[in-house]
C-alpha cells in the first residue's frame, strides 16, 4: 500500500488534534482510536471531522500511522542525542514536533539518495540527517506571536558545509517552508556557484518543485515578482535565493520580500547565511547606534523591518535565521541584543566525519582531554630560506630556497604518482607567501625559472632524494598509528608506489615548460599534460596578449582531461576564503597573521582527501606551526564547551560561550577587536577547564624537590577516608574529600611546573582567580585524589604505599632529551573515583559502572560535584616501557620518578554562569599585523 507523505501542511489539523490530546494527558493507545475506542468509532470521528472541520480525507490505517509519527517525535525531542563531535545548546523554546519525511518523493528522501549515489557513506548521510532533524526541530513554521528564531551551527572549514545546508533546506521545505535566503560572501562568481551546485542538488522530479530566483529587487525579472509566485499552504512551489552580501543586493532583497503585504503574511522563511562572521558582523560600536551597513540591513531583513521607516508593517508567517560557520569566535563574541544576530535561540556544532582532514588531525592536540601528535606532513621553513623568499618578493631574486624546491619536486612526484593511480581531478599545489600581488608575480617567475632551467636528469634526480627521504618519513603505517580514527579499510588507501614507477610520469609532466592556462581557437580553455602556473588575484583578470588566463581556472567535470591537469597556484587573499583548491597536495606557506579566524579560513590544507590520503604535505614557518597547534586546541575547547554546555542544559541567551583565556593567546588575536565588543574582558577564566601537567623537565633536582613538596602535601591532609567497595574507580587509590583550598594553594605555590605549561606558567593568576570565585561562593573545597594503579612498583607516601602508573614519552623529533613530553596525564576514569555511590539514584550507579569518558562532566553533576574542584596526584613510574610496535612513542627513561597533576575546575550547576562570554585579556601585546615576511602596507 502507498503511504502518504504526512509531513505535508494539509495534515496540520490532524497533528494539532493529536497534540492537544497528548496536552490533556490523553495515552498514546487511546488517541490511536481518537477516544473513540475502536475502528468503528474511530472511522465515524474522521468523518466528522472531514465534514464539519474540513480535515483531509484519511483512512483509520493512515490515521494511526500520523499517530505513530507524532510518538516518535515526541521521544526524539525528549532523548539528547549526543552524537560525536555534535552538540547543541538551546533556549528553553519548545521542540517542534518535525520527523524525518519518509516519502520516497520528499525532498530529503530524494537529495539523500543524490548524496549516497555521490559517494557519500550511509552512515555520514544517516548522522547527517539526524543533525538536520535536530536544527529543524528548533526552528518555526510561524513566528507570527514570537520574535524571529536565531540560531548558528558551527561547521568545519573546508568540509562540504553546503551539503548540510541543502539538507537543511529539502527537510524543512518537506515541513512547509517556501522561501530559503542563502546569503553568501561578497564575490559574484562564488555566489554564482552556490546558486547553481543547490538547484542541482536540490531540483528533482517529486512532491516539490524547486524555483532559483535571482538578483531580486523591488523591480524583478519577469517572472519572480512576489504576486505572481505561490506561497499558500497547499503550494507545491519552493522557492530559493542566493544573495550576495552588499548593501544594494540586500536592499533590493528586502524591497523584493515585502513588496506585497498579502504574499509576506504566507512566506515562510529560512535565511541561511554562509559564512556567517564575513561581513554580517556589526564591526561598529555597538554602544552606539550606528551599525555597519550590512549588518544593519540582514537585521532589518530578519526582523521584518521597512529600511526607510524602521517599521515592521507586515509580519512574515516565519522568520528563521541560522548562521553557518567554521569560525565563529566573532559571532558569539559580537553582541547579543535583542534585535541583534546574536543566535540566542541555538548553538549547534556539526560533527566531523573520520574522513576529514581538520586542524586537530594535522596539527595534533596535546594537554588537555587530548593527546593527537598530529599528522608527520608538516615541514619547517628555516630562516635562511625566510630570507630567500623576502629577496624574491623585493628584489625579483630568482634564486628558489631549499624548502619551496622540496615542496616543487613533491608536488611533480605527487601527480605522477596520482596520475599512474588513474586519478580524474585536478591537482595542486599552493604558495601563499604574501598579500601584495607583485610579491606573488615574483615567485611564481622565480618558481618558473627554477623548473626550466633545470636538466631534466638533475630534476629527477631531486625528484627522487625527496621521494625517497618523504615516504621514508611519512608511511601507510604511520598514517594509521597517527589517525587511527580515519574511517577506510586498508585495501581502500592507495600506497606509496616506487620511484621507479612514476619516473615516466615525471620526464612527461616536464617535457613541456610551465605556462599559464592556454586559450584553443574557440577561446576554451585548453589543458595540457605539463604545469599550469596560475596566480590567483584580483589584479589578474582577463586574457593576457599571449592568449593566456593567468587566474586558476579548474576544468568542468564533464570537460575533464586525461590525466589529470596538474596546477601550481600564487595567490593572496582570494585564497583565504571560498575557494576550494582542488587535490592538493603540496603547501608552501608563509603567512603569519593577527588573528585566529582569519588564519583558520586560510587553512586550504584541511578538508577530504579520499583516494591520495598519504600524499599532503604542508611547508610552513615555526610560527605559524605553533599558531595552528594553538588554533586547534582552541577550536576543541570550543566545541567541548558547547557540549558541556548542551549537557547541563545552558541556553546561549542567558550563557555566552566562552572563547578560552590562556597565556598561549598573547601571540594571536581570537577575532578582530570591533567583531568582539560585547564580550566581557577579564584576566582569566578557568572555570569548566581541565588542566594538566604532561610536560616535565628530566632534571634530578626538580624531580627530587616536587616528590618532597609532593609528600608533605600529602601529610597536611591527614587520613584519607575508607576505601569503599562500590566505586571500582577508586579501588587503588586514596581520596581526601572536603579539603581547603588554602592547602593546595601551598602544594602550586611550590611544585616546579615545566616552563612551556600553559596555563601552570601563570599559576599566580590561576590561584587569585580560584580564591576570588571561591570567596563568591562558587566553588566548594577541593576533593583530592592520589591515583594508583593496578600493578606495578610502589611508591610509600605518607599515608601507605601506592602504585605507580605507566606513562611513556613521545617521539618527538625537534624535542630536547631535557624534556619529556607524555601527551596526557590523566586517566578519565579518575574523573569519577570521587563520586560516592552510596545512596544515589541507580542511574548514576549505572553511569559511573558504565563509564564513558565523554560523560565525565554530566556524570560529576548528576551527582552534586558541579562546584567541586579536583585535584588528581599521579607518580610516574620513571623505568616505565613503551608498547612494542608503536612508532610515536618511546621508554619515559626519566632520571627520577615524576610526580604529575591534573586539576579539574568545574564549570558550574546548572542554571548557575559564573561569567558572561569572556574575550581575551592581552597583557602588554600591541597586536601589530606583521607577518612572518612584511608589515602591514598589504594590497
Amino acid at each position: 500500500m502507498h503511504m502518504s507523505n504526512f509531513s505535508l501542511p494539509e495534515y496540520d489539523q490532524h497533528r494539532e488534534w493529536i497534540r492537544n490530546a497528548r496536552n490533556r494527558n490523553m495515552k498514546w493507545e487511546e488517541i490511536d482510536y481518537a477516544g473513540r475506542g475502536n475502528d468503528e468509532g474511530l472511522s465515524e470521528f474522521l468523518t466528522q471531522q472531514s465534514l464539519l472541520n474540513f480535515w483531509k480525507e484519511v483512512s483509520c490505517s493512515e490515521w494511526k500511522e500520523l499517530v505513530r509519527l507524532q510518538k516518535e517525535a515526541e521521544e526524539q525531542t525528549q532523548v539528547i542525542d549526543y552524537l560525536s563531535g555534535q552538540a547543541m545548546i538551546m533556549g528553553e523554546g519548545e521542540d517542534n514536533d518535525v520527523t524525518v519525511p519518509a516519502d520516497p518523493q520528499s525532498a530529503w528522501q530524494l537529495y539523500r539518495k543524490k548524496l549516497i549515489k555521490g559517494g557519500f557513506k550511509e552512515e555520514i548521510v544517516d548522522e547527517m540527517e539526524r543533525t538536520t532533524l535536530k536544527i529543524l526541530k528548533r526552528l518555526s513554521s510561524d513566528t507570527t506571536e514570537m520574535k524571529p528564531v536565531k540560531g548558528l551551527v558551527i561547521g568545519n572549514v573546508q568540509s562540504g558545509k553546503t551539503a548540510n545546508m541543502a539538507a537543511l533546506m529539502a527537510m524543512a521545505a518537506d515541513w512547509g517552508w517556501n522561501m530559503f535566503i542563502v546569503l553568501s560572501g561578497t564575490i559574484e562568481n562564488l555566489r554564482q556557484q552556490t546558486q547553481n551546485r543547490l538547484l542541482n542538488d536540490l531540483n528533482c522530479q517529486g512532491n516539490l518543485n524547486w524555483n532559483g530566483l535571482e538578483h531580486l529587487s523591488k523591480k524583478p525579472m519577469l517572472g519572480q515578482r512576489t504576486q505572481d509566485l505561490h506561497f499558500d499552504k497547499t503550494s507545491k512551489q519552493r522557492y530559493f535565493t542566493v544573495c550576495l552580501k552588499n548593501p544594494g543586493r540586500l536592499r533590493g532583497l528586502i524591497q523584493w520580500l515585502q513588496s506585497d503585504g498579502n504574499k509576506q503574511k504566507q512566506m515562510k522563511i529560512l535565511v541561511i547565511d554562509d559564512e556567517a562572521d564575513q561581513a554580517g558582523i556589526n564591526t561598529a560600536n555597538v554602544n552606539s547606534s550606528t551599525i555597519r551597513t550590512i549588518n544593519r540591513l540582514i537585521r532589518d531583513l530578519v526582523n521584518g523591518r521597512n529600511e526607510k521607516s524602521q517599521e515592521i508593517s507586515n509580519k512574515y508567517k516565519a522568520m528563521n535565521y541560522i548562521g553557518y560557520t567554521a569560525t565563529p569566535y566573532a559571532n558569539i563574541l559580537n553582541e547579543a541584543g535583542e534585535d541583534s544576530l546574536y543566535p540566542r535561540n541555538f548553538i549547534s556544532t556539526l560533527s566531523v566525519s573520520k574522513e576529514y582532514f581538520g586542524p586537530q588531525q594535522i596539527f595534533g592536540l596535546e594537554g588537555g582531554d587530548y593527546d593527537y601528535d598530529g599528522l608527520d606532513i608538516v615541514r619547517i621553513i628555516d630562516e635562511d630560506d625566510l630570507q630567500a623568499i623576502k629577496e624574491i618578493h623585493e628584489e625579483g631574486s630568482l634564486y628558489v630556497p631549499l624548502a619551496l624546491q622540496d615542496a616543487i619536486c613533491w608536488f611533480l612526484c605527487g601527480v605522477a604518482c596520482m596520475r599512474i593511480w588513474g586519478y580524474g581531478k585536478p591537482i595542486s599545489m599552493l604558495i601563499h607567501t604574501s598579500q601584495k600581488t607583485d610579491h606573488h608575480q615574483n615567485i611564481a617567475e622565480a618558481v618558473r625559472d627554477w623548473i626550466v632551467s633545470k636538466d631534466v636528469d638533475e630534476m629527477i634526480r631531486r625528484c627522487e632524494k625527496v621521494w625517497n627521504t618523504e615516504t621514508s618519513q611519512f608511511t601507510f603505517e604511520k598514517f594509521r598509528e597517527q589517525y587511527p580514527q580515519y574511517d577506510r579499510k586498508d585495501e581502500e588507501i592507495n600506497r606509496y608506489p616506487s620511484f621507479e614507477d612514476i619516473r615516466k610520469e615525471i620526464t612527461i609532466l616536464l617535457s613541456k615548460e610551465p605556462t599559464n592556462i592556454p586559450l584553443d581557437e574557440d577561446d576554451e580553455f585548453a589543458y595540457h599534460e605539463g604545469i599550469h602556473m596560475c596566480i590567483d588575484n584580483c589584479k589578474n583578470n582577463g586574457i593576457t596578449d599571449d592568449g593566456m588566463y593567468v587566474r586558476l581556472a579548474y576544468p568542468t567535470a564533464d570537460n575533464m582531461p586525461t590525466p589529470a591537469p596538474a596546477f601550481i597556484v600564487v595567490g593572496g587573499a582570494t585564497l583565504s576564503r571560498g575557494l576550494t583548491i582542488e587535490g592538493l597536495i603540496s603547501t608552501f606557506f608563509l603567512r603569519s597573521v593577527s588573528q585566529a579566524d582569519t588564519l583558520m579560513q586560510m587553512g586550504r590544507w584541511f578538508g577530504y582527501r579520499k583516494g591520495y590520503e598519504l600524499l599532503p604535505r604542508l611547508w610552513i614557518t615555526s610560527k605559524t606551526n605553533d599558531q595552528f597547534k594553538f588554533l586547534a586546541a582552541l577550536d576543541q575547547e570550543l566545541r567541548d564547551e558547547i557540549h558541556e554546555m548542551d549537557t547541563l542544559g545552558k541556553s546561549p541567551a542567558n550563557y555566552g560561550p566562552r572563547v578560552k583565556n590562556t597565556p598561549k593567546a598573547s601571540f594571536i588575536r581570537i577575532t578582530a577587536k570591533n567583531r568582539m565588543q560585547s564580550a566581557q574582558a577579564t584576566d582569566m577564566d578557568f572555570s569548566g577547564s581541565f588542566n594538566q601537567t604532561y610536560l616535565f623537565d628530566n632534571d634530578v633536582a626538580v624531580l627530587k624537590h616536587n616528590i618532597v613538596e609532593t609528600e608533605k602535601f600529602i601529610a597536611s591532609l591527614g587520613q584519607p577516608e575508607e576505601r569503599k567497595e562500590c566505586n571500582q574507580h577508586a579501588e587503588n587509590s586514596f581520596i581526601w574529600r572536603n579539603v581547603e583550598f588554602s592547602l593546595v594553594k601551598k602544594y602550586l605555590e611550590e611544585y616546579k611546573f615545566n616552563s612551556r605549561l600553559g596555563v601552570f606558567n601563570d599559576i599566580a593568576s590561576v590561584i587569585a582567580w580560584i580564591e576570588k570565585i571561591s570567596a563568591e561562593g562558587k566553588l566548594e573545597n577541593w576533593n583530592i585524589i592520589l591515583a594508583g594503579k593496578g600493578s606495578g612498583s610502589v611508591w610509600n607516601s605518607p599515608v601507605g604505599p601506592v602504585k605507580k602508573v605507566s606513562r611513556t614519552r613521545k617521539k618527538l623529533n625537534n624535542e630536547s632529551d631535557t624534556v619529556i613530553n607524555i601527551g596526557v596525564l590523566r586517566d578519565p576514569k579518575d574523573i569519577i573515583a570521587d563520586i560516592d555511590l552510596e545512596g544515589q539514584p541507580q542511574e548514576i550507579v549505572s553511569k559511573v559502572k558504565n563509564f564513558k569518558s565523554k560523560y565525565a562532566k554530566e556524570i560529576r553533576s548528576l551527582a552534586g560535584l558541579d562546584s567541586t574542584p579536583q585535584l588528581i596526584v599521579y607518580v610516574i613510574d620513571k623505568d616505565s616501557k613503551a608498547v612494542k610496535g608503536f612508532d610515536t612513542r618511546e621508554d619515559l627513561d626519566s632520571v627520577e620518578d615524576i610526580v604529575g597533576i591534573c586539576m579539574n575546575i568545574p564549570g558550574g550547576k546548572r542554571g548557575t554562569d559564573y561569567t558572561a562570554t569572556v574575550s581575551i585579556h592581552m597583557q602588554n601585546n600591541p597586536f601589530d599585523d606583521e607577518g612572518d615576511l612584511e608589515g602591514t602596507n598589504e594590497n
